[in-house]
């Protein structure tokens, strides 16, 4: 069985919207994504995610897989869009015989079956690494896939470069790491504490665009919003 990913060039013009901090567009807008029917179906409640991939080789890569999949997982299951279930590398070799699948390999007739089988999910995540710059300015390509699991039907797909040396991709990190900062400023004060994070002094979001762990949370937070674009 082979499944290729549906790719939809959706191009759009970059807005300009103003931000209380002071930030303008234009942001970082998606090109490549595919959603069925432009919204999930009700009955996708249960997701197989399978390890992260790469076919990138430097040390950097590798190392990156290893990162940023947890991250991947974390982003989704905070998007509360379907229960995640993270295959793990030992389970899936366990029932397939490989440690990792990308959505262009020639999969195993039963490959579909026995995560159904296994996982009781409604559908598969493929996930991979498509590009990784460590250094500054970071960049991340995320390429995932969603399909069904019974029939394989494609009902998701991105495939997109993050590239912070970008101005639309530094606005958009920017103004998704001063959200961040504010809810956690917000649950500090809930808790009582004074220790929460304050902007004097700093660039809001400078840290996310060099640092790869936080600009990886970025990007895949911005590739899953397409989940449930309006």
């Amino acid at each position: 069985m082979f499944l290729g990913i549906g790719i939809v060039g959706f191009l759009s013009g970059c807005a300009t919207t103003p931000l209380d901090s002071g930030y303008t567009g234009p942001f970082h807008k998606i090109g490549n994504y595919y959603l069925i029917n432009q919204k999930l179906p009700p009955e996708i409640r249960r997701v197989a995610m399978l390890p992260l991939t790469t076919t990138q080789t430097s040390h950097a890569a590798l190392a990156g897989r290893e990162t940023f999949g947890p991250i991947l997982y974390g982003e989704l299951t905070k998007s509360r869009v379907f229960e995640v279930l993270r295959v793990s590398e030992d389970k899936l070799s366990q029932w397939t015989g490989k440690v990792g699948w990308s959505a262009h390999d020639e999969l195993p007739a039963d490959f579909l079956a026995k995560l159904r089988e296994q996982t009781a999910c409604d559908a598969i995540l493929f996930s991979e690494l498509s590009y990784y710059r460590a250094y500054p300015p970071v960049a991340i390509g995320w390429r995932l896939l969603l399909v069904k699991a019974d029939d394989g039907e494609v009902l998701w797909s991105v495939d997109e470069i993050f590239d912070a040396g970008e101005p639309q991709v530094m606005n958009s990190a920017r103004r998704y790491a001063l959200e961040n900062e504010r809810a956690n400023a917000e649950l500090a004060r809930e808790a009582g504490s004074r220790t929460g994070p304050l902007f004097q002094n700093k660039v809001p979001g400078l840290d996310w665009l060099n640092s790869p762990t936080q600009f990886a949370k970025y990007s895949a937070n911005a590739a899953i919003e397409t989940l449930s674009v309006k």
